[in-house]
């Protein structure tokens, strides 16, 4: 949405869709330089053609894009290692591979080796990219500043008239990567602490069971990012309760950390890599044991933690990341290593 703002055509690839022979377009209402791919799959069972052909399918695929599309595509911009991944299919065009998830580990090395240029969000990924390419430059995470926000419904804005802090905590809820143990056991502990947990959730899920009898917990359920912004307003603290120790580089920057920062609330949380010489923008704790002292602290110092200028410090780093801004990083990369297409 950011490039399309900036006056570049782009076209969006969804996975394979069976039901399809052909390409279908879909324009983006209220973004008129960005259209949604979706098409059948090159060839069934690519992955064990000959790389050659396997090279030679895909480009002829892209001719029938930049066919249905009436544009000739001046840029590939891979953010996954499933498909496409040899991008020599791309002849001459730009091609910038860009990993986001460590765990999405199918043909890293042939990704990397392949692109003009690589991005990358951790310190775990670019030491396994660099090997490959030595254009290799770590991206933050960014933060969508244009997302529209929508107000609280009633029923929601009463949850947050109950007397006591709120905290909150915003994802899958039964992912594998959280630690519902050491998230229930705040609950229990904590009692006069409102807690929030907003995402998608199974009733059988360890956290659901673990915390289904506790009377300060309210369940959101999944919502839509446009309300995301109004029930962070409303919060005095948010969490982030990982399994750190065993999952320490799959955990290391997750992108939830870019909007609670853009509240300015303070954040608890277990260990994360990436903010490891940033933690004066959060309360972070090095090993999960550690975790309910440290929200302890925060519950008693709410006036300090969340203070004007301590609010200001968060906001300012996540504006500073903004989708806008890491657009003018890359871009700056790009022009260093005259990489910018004519």
């Amino acid at each position: 949405m950011n490039l399309a703002r900036l006056d570049h055509l782009v076209f969006f690839l969804d996975p394979p869709d069976e039901s399809l022979q052909e390409f279908f377009l879909a324009p983006i209402d209220g973004h008129p330089n960005l259209t949604v791919v979706r098409g059948p799959k090159v060839a069934a069972g690519l992955r064990f053609h000959p790389p050659f052909l396997r090279r030679w399918r895909e480009t002829l695929w892209l001719a029938r894009l930049e066919k249905t599309t009436g544009c000739h595509i001046d840029a590939i911009w891979l953010f996954e290692n499933s498909r496409f991944f040899d991008l020599r299919f791309a002849g001459d065009r730009l091609k910038i591979y860009h990993q986001v998830d460590l765990n999405q580990d199918f043909q890293v090395e042939t990704a990397a080796a392949t692109a003009d240029i690589c991005f990358c969000t951790t310190d775990f990924i670019r030491d396994r990219l660099l090997p490959h390419n030595a254009r290799t430059f770590k991206i933050h995470h960014g933060l969508a500043a244009h997302v529209s926000q929508t107000k609280l419904s009633d029923q929601q804005e009463a949850w947050f008239d109950q007397t006591g802090p709120h905290a909150v905590y915003i994802g899958n809820l039964d992912i594998a990567y959280l630690d519902a143990e050491l998230l229930s056991e705040a609950a229990r502990s904590f009692p006069a602490v409102r807690f929030h947990f907003v995402g998608g959730y199974s009733e059988h899920g360890a956290l659901h069971t673990l915390t289904q009898d506790l009377p300060n917990v309210i369940w959101w359920g999944k919502v839509g990012s446009e309300l995301i912004p109004a029930i962070l307003q409303r919060v005095d603290v948010q969490l982030v309760t990982y399994k750190a120790a065993e999952y320490r580089a799959q955990l290391a920057s997750p992108h939830k950390f870019m909007e609670y920062l853009a509240s300015g609330k303070v954040i608890v949380a277990t260990y994360t890599d990436e903010y490891k010489d940033k933690r004066h923008l959060l309360e972070m704790v090095d090993d999960n044991a550690d975790y309910l002292a440290a929200f302890g602290r925060v519950i008693q110092g709410l006036d300090e933690y969340n203070s004007p200028a301590r609010q200001a410090e968060r906001k300012a780093f996540a504006e500073e990341h903004s989708y806008e801004r890491q657009l003018d990083r890359v871009f700056g990369l790009l022009r260093q290593h005259q990489l910018l297409p004519t």
